[in-house]
C-alpha cells in the first residue's frame, strides 16, 4: 500500500487487537487518529478514524457491521460513515470513490452524547486498508469474480463487488482484487461475504 498516511509505530490498543477497536473519545493518544499502522499479529495495515455519530440503525445503511465499506464524511477531521448519503462530496453516488477502508467490527455510534468537556462523543475504530484474503460484504447476486478488481457496489451501499472480468477496466476507486468467485456465508438479509486482497490508498 502506498505510504500516503502518517505512520504510527506503536499504537495504543484499547481493545487488544485492531480488529476489535471500538473505543469512546477522547482517545488515549489523540495524535494517532488519521494515521496508519501495521499490526504485528494480524500482518494487516489499518487506519485509525472516528465513526460518525449518526451512523445508527435509523439510517439507510443501518448500524455498522464488520466487512462493510467506510466512506469519508470529513477527511480533515478523520470521520467516516457507512452511509453513502453522507459522504463528503455531498453526492451519494460519489461514495464509490470515497472509500476510506473496511470496518472490522460493529463500531458504536453515540448520537446526542457529550464528553465531560461538553463536546460530542465519538467512537474511534481501526479500518482495514491492506491485507491478504480479507472478508468484505457483498449483496446476493453481486458480481464477484476471482482475480478481478474490487470496487464499491454503487447499487448496494455499503457493500463491495468486482468488475465483470479480469480484462474489464475499473472506472472507480479500486479496493483490491478478489480471491474467490461468488459470495459465501451470511451477514444478514440478502448479503454474504467474499475474500479479497485489499489495498486501499487515499490521496486528498
Amino acid at each position: 500500500m502506498p505510504a500516503i498516511y502518517s505512520f504510527i509505530a506503536n499504537p495504543y490498543m484499547p481493545n487488544g487487537t485492531p480488529n476489535l477497536t471500538n473505543a469512546p473519545s477522547p482517545p488515549y493518544a489523540p495524535g494517532e487518529i488519521g494515521k496508519r499502522f501495521t499490526d504485528q499479529n494480524t500482518g494487516n495495515t489499518y487506519l485509525r478514524v472516528y465513526l460518525d455519530s449518526g451512523a445508527t440503525s435509523a439510517t439507510a445503511a443501518g448500524a455498522v457491521k464488520a466487512g462493510q465499506l467506510a466512506y469519508w464524511k470529513d477527511r480533515v477531521n478523520n470521520i467516516v460513515t457507512n452511509d453513502n448519503n453522507f459522504n463528503d462530496t455531498g453526492t451519494p453516488a460519489s461514495a464509490v470513490n470515497r472509500v476510506a477502508g473496511i470496518f472490522q467490527t460493529a463500531v458504536t455510534a453515540a448520537p446526542g452524547v457529550n464528553q465531560a468537556n461538553g463536546t460530542p462523543q465519538q467512537y474511534y475504530c481501526d479500518l482495514l486498508v491492506s491485507g491478504v484474503e480479507q472478508s468484505l460484504n457483498a449483496s446476493v447476486g453481486a458480481t464477484v469474480v476471482d482475480g478481478c478488481a474490487v470496487i464499491a457496489d454503487g447499487s448496494n451501499f455499503p457493500n463491495a463487488k468486482t468488475v465483470a472480468t479480469v480484462t474489464t477496466a475499473p472506472t472507480q476507486q479500486v479496493l483490491g482484487y478478489a480471491r474467490q468467485t461468488g459470495i459465501t456465508g451470511s451477514v444478514g438479509a440478502g448479503a454474504g461475504t467474499f475474500l479479497a486482497d485489499v489495498s486501499i490508498g487515499f490521496i486528498d
